[in-house]
Parts: C-alpha cells; sequence; structure tokens
C-alpha cells in the first residue's frame, strides 16, 4: 500500500512571537512533513518564549493546521529548561483566516496552556519563509532535502547466510522512498528483524532512479545508514548494501537488499521488502483421451479423431502449460506436440477452468511454417476427487490453419471408458501387460494393465 506525500518535506526559517508582545521574538527553524493520510508533523529546532525554554519540540498528527485541538495531535519536546512537558494544552486557532502553509511561507497561530511555565496561559505566532534545509537537527544549510516521498506498508523478510533460523519474517513494515534536492533517491525501512537482531530505521541512499515499461526501478550499492544496530554487526565496519528494488504498474514495492562487508567475504544478510514465498508449482499431471478436429474448407468438410495425452505443468502460481502429444490437422499437416503457454487456473480443489482467450501455441511440426499456430478460445474443465486424481476433464480451442479455422474439442471420461487412463506427467510408468499377462513394452490397442514405480495397477485403454 502506498501513500503519496504531496509535500513530503520542507523547511522554513522564521520567528515565534508573542500578540501581546509578551515576550522577545523567537527565531528559529520548523521542518514540515506531510505524511501518512495527509497529517502534518511540525519539527521546532527551538522554542523559546520568555524565561520558557521548550527546547525542540515536536507535533505530530495534525489532520488541520489551522484548526485543531489539543487531543487531535501530539506534543513531544527534548531539552530547554522545562524538561518534559508532562501537563498541556495546545490548540492551532485561526481566528484571522491568515493561517497557510505553502511552498513559500508558514503563518500559524497557537494558543497554549502549560501548567508548569511562568505564564500559564499565551497567544503565540509562528511566521517564516521557506528555505532549502534547516538548521542544527532538522538539517543544514550544506545537505540536501527531502523534496518528494512516497510511503509503503508490507512484510519484511531476511536470511543470513549460514544461519540457524532461515527466513525471519516480520509483517507490516513501513518503507519510505524519498527524492532528493540533489536529485538522488533513497529507501527507508522502519526496521528488520533479522537472526541476530533487529537493525532499525534502515537508510538507503543514492540510489538510482529508471522508469521502463510502466515500473520505476531503484538500484546501486550504498553505504547504508542504520539508527540501530544488533551488537552482532559491531565487527562489520565496512557495510555495502546492494540495492534493487521497484515500483509496479500496480503501485507497490518490492525490494531485496543484499548487505555484505568488504573485509568479512563469508557475511552477506538478504532483505526483503513485501517478501513473497518462494514459487512452489504443483505437481504436473497427464490425462488421455480423444482429441476430435473439425475443419471446413474450400475441399469440403474434414474431422478426425487421434488419442492424446495431454499434459497440465504450473509454470508459476496458477498459470500452466497444456501440452498434447500428437494434434494434427484434419487432412492436413501433422503438428505433433503442441504446447500452450500461460493458461491461467480458476477454481477449486474439487473443479479448475483452464482457460486462454488466445495466443500463439508452439508445435513440434516438421513443416516450418507451422511451428507456431495462432490459437482462440481455449478452455478445459477438470475434475479432480479428494486425492487430487482426475476425475474429469473436457475441453476445446480453435487454431487458425492460414485463414480456416479448425475446432478441436477433447474428452477424458472414466466412466466412458471404465478404466483409469491418468498416468503420471514424469513417467513413472514401470511394466505394461496385455489382458492375457503378456509383457509389452508400450500401450496395445484396447485394455493394457499397468504397473506405476509407485505400486499402483491401472487398466488403460487405447482406442
Amino acid at each position: 500500500m502506498t501513500t503519496l506525500c504531496v509535500s513530503a518535506q520542507q523547511y522554513y526559517k522564521g520567528k515565534f512571537y508573542s500578540k501581546l508582545n509578551e515576550f522577545s521574538d523567537c527565531e528559529t527553524t520548523v521542518a514540515v512533513t506531510q505524511g501518512e493520510g495527509g497529517k502534518y508533523t511540525l519539527v521546532f529546532e527551538s522554542v523559546i518564549f520568555g524565561n520558557d525554554d521548550f527546547g525542540k519540540c515536536t507535533f505530530a498528527g495534525i489532520e488541520n493546521y489551522k484548526w485543531a485541538g489539543g487531543g487531535s495531535f501530539t506534543f513531544s519536546n527534548e531539552g530547554g529548561n522545562l524538561g518534559a512537558a508532562t501537563k498541556y494544552y495546545f490548540e492551532l486557532s485561526d481566528y484571522l483566516g491568515k493561517s497557510t502553509i505553502d511552498d513559500e511561507k508558514i503563518y500559524i497561530t497557537f494558543k497554549y496552556f502549560q501548567v508548569n511555565t511562568t505564564k500559564e496561559y499565551r497567544n503565540v505566532v509562528f511566521e517564516g519563509t521557506r528555505t532549502s534545509s534547516g538548521g542544527g537537527g532538522t538539517g543544514g544549510d550544506d545537505k540536501p532535502t527531502i523534496t518528494g516521498t512516497e510511503q509503503f506498508t508490507a512484510d519484511v523478510a531476511s536470511e543470513f547466510q549460514g544461519g540457524q533460523s532461515g527466513v525471519v519474517k516480520y509483517p507490516g513494515v513501513v518503507a519510505k522512498v524519498c527524492e532528493w534536492s540533489d536529485k538522488t533517491h533513497s529507501i527507508e525501512i522502519a526496521h528488520i528483524d533479522t537472526e541476530k537482531g533487529v537493525m532499525s530505521d534502515v537508510l538507503l541512499k543514492g540510489l538510482e532512479k529508471k522508469t521502463v515499461d510502466g515500473e520505476v526501478t531503484y538500484t546501486g550499492v550504498v553505504e547504508p545508514e542504520i539508527k540501530t544496530l544488533p551488537n552482532f554487526y559491531d565487527t562489520y565496519v565496512n557495510l555495502k548494501a546492494k540495492v534493487e528494488a521497484r515500483i509496479d504498474e500496480g503501485g507497490d514495492l518490492y525490494a531485496t537488499i543484499v548487505f555484505t562487508d568488504e573485509s568479512e567475504p563469508s557475511f552477506k544478510l538478504t532483505a526483503w521488502f513485501n517478501y513473497q514465498e518462494p514459487f512452489v508449482p504443483a505437481d504436473p499431471f497427464s490425462v488421455e483421451g480423444g482429441l476430435v478436429g473439425y475443419t471446413v474448407t474450400d475441399d469440403g468438410d474434414f474431422t478426425n479423431n487421434v488419442v492424446n495425452t495431454l499434459t497440465f505443468t504450473e509454470t508459476a502460481e496458477n498459470v500452466y502449460t497444456l501440452s498434447f502429444s500428437n494434434v494434427a490437422i484434419p487432412n492436413g499437416i501433422g503438428l505433433n506436440t503442441v504446447s500452450f503457454e500461460g493458461v491461467q487456473r480458476t477454481g477449486n480443489d474439487s473443479e479448475a477452468k483452464f482457460a486462454s482467450k488466445k495466443g500463439v501455441a508452439k508445435t513440434t511440426a516438421a513443416h516450418p511454417s507451422y511451428t507456431e499456430v495462432d490459437y482462440t478460445d481455449l478452455e478445459f474443465i477438470v475434475g479432480f476427487d479428494a486425492d487430487k486424481k482426475v476425475t474429469s476433464c473436457t475441453g476445446k480451442f480453435v487454431i487458425d490453419n492460414w485463414g480456416e479455422s479448425v475446432a478441436y474439442t477433447f474428452n477424458y471420461d472414466p466412466t466412458e471408458t471404465s478404466v483409469n487412463t491418468v498416468v503420471a506427467a514424469d513417467g513413472t510408468v514401470k511394466h505394461i501387460y496385455t489382458l492375457t499377462g503378456a509383457k509389452v513394452t508400450s500401450l496395445q490397442r484396447g485394455v493394457n494393465i499397468v504397473r506405476t514405480a509407485d505400486g499402483r495397477t491401472l487398466k488403460v485403454l487405447k482406442k
């Protein structure tokens, strides 16, 4: 999931002043970040109202900087002479209608009630102009600044080479992709959980951005900046991170980060943002049935009926290649083996549909003009029992024979032949016998007894 930050991070230099001239002006810098859901975070480098020094102050989660009650956002401070503020009430109010935060200036009005200050109630204004970067802890005039941010949330995983725990996973981790004023890019991941402890605030800055075919990629080998590093990693002082990341057309971020150490060749830690479990294909399966072809030509109508083995092989999650063992055009060219790639599977464990509206099928035809053929309307319905064995299979497809359509239908029905014609796709047939008990090397016309390597005995009909 991604949240586009309209104004990711901007800096303003200005001053706090009292509407009633109750204290001297306080010059300071504020970093303004608009984050998830459009909420603002304001970080003031210093806030001093007369004798009350709050130090560095952060206002977070502000939905409306013009009108906001104290319970609608959070306030925290560090440093100063007041210590941590424990009893407070802040408001943002815009009675004069002047409050604004834009690319040029900032003007906001605060009202606050603070129990442990020298004056409990004040009206103050902060007014400033945009600058390239903040000062002090919010940045520096010699440092590049963030000009755009996208935020994502996804699962993070890591694997330590030679470790004992395998892949360590943690759900719902936030990552930010930022563009900087020096035209570089960065990815910051809130935390990476590893077998040896948790890395927090992992910043990977200096990435190259490219856009290819609708995908945005970020790549590079960088020195990672990590806020908290487990003690285990203290000995690795020359850490490098190889980053390969992309934002796909759907707006999701995927990243692979490989951490290595130049002085320790044996060290390798791989981390993934938006971790995807490795694809493990289902076992291929085959059925034997009749493939009937029908075409209408200038020379008349032609049909054929050829026994075929149809094999289903998963190549990606729910994506299959369907292969026929012996396809021929009626009264025409023998296409031999024909394979339909990229066929989508839908349905459930008891019945599945394999379908593709159109595409190009590959063949092993001897004729050079038929090594690939266009097809349309491929659809197969396959039934399974509780043991995942095929109980039925029917289907159809149409091949374009240089402008003449050839329609094919396929049928496997065990109740029709009274035999189980399913055999393993990996060739586990061990022995074949006739009904008289004679051992043969191939299927004979009629009923055959087939024994497989896994101990099954099947009756197979060859027409």
